[in-house]
């Protein structure tokens, strides 16, 4: 989906990009060996995890760059991942170009799910792929970062960071406030 809309994003980098890569930053006075954890659940329930341990490090290795984990190592900036997404926010589309069809692109933004993630530890309504927050939908990665997409105000607002704020310590409202800029812009 990237190439057809000239998005500068990877799944997975090779080496020629290696020298424009930021590094993700561990919050201040913590080292890269930071694991971050799940925030607390209502009334500071630990939530549940799979066990799974990556450290800041890890994801700044050159193995972690050359992997191909969609799930997890997409390289790109706030544009980039935007633009991308943005094909499922218009119902296929984007600057013109059609990579889905509509319907191909409905299972982002129909419930599979509502309930409580015992992931999580809260109510949740979860799509393929996403959660569900009223019309729009979308997700937050590791540090901050976060896409959301809206295909009823065909909107979509990506934040991307390299400075990660400790979440067990204060909360990370970053992404969010510029998600409620992009709607409070609509009115």
């Amino acid at each position: 989906m990237a190439g057809p809309l000239d998005a500068d994003f990877h799944i997975g980098l090779s080496p020629e990009h290696d020298h424009r890569v930021a590094p993700l930053v561990p919050p201040p006075s913590l080292t890269d060996e930071y694991v971050a954890a799940a925030p607390p659940g209502p009334g500071g329930v630990p939530r549940e995890t799979s066990g799974a341990v990556i450290r800041v490090r890890d994801v700044n290795s050159l193995p972690w760059r050359r992997a191909q984990i969609p799930a997890v190592n997409g390289f790109g900036n706030a544009r980039s991942v935007a633009l991308v997404q943005s094909v499922l926010a218009n119902r296929g589309t984007s600057g013109g170009v059609r990579l889905l069809s509509p319907q191909g692109c409905e299972p982002a933004w129909q419930e599979v799910f509502r309930g409580q993630d015992r992931v999580l530890g809260t109510p949740m309504c979860w799509t393929v792929g996403f959660g569900r927050f009223g019309s729009a939908f979308g997700w937050g990665g590791w540090g901050g970062s976060m896409v959301a997409s809206d295909p009823d105000a065909r909107m979509t607002v990506a934040y991307v960071m390299s400075q990660m704020i400790d979440r067990d310590r204060q909360e990370d409202h970053r992404g969010l406030e510029m998600v409620m800029a992009a709607y409070s812009g609509l009115r």
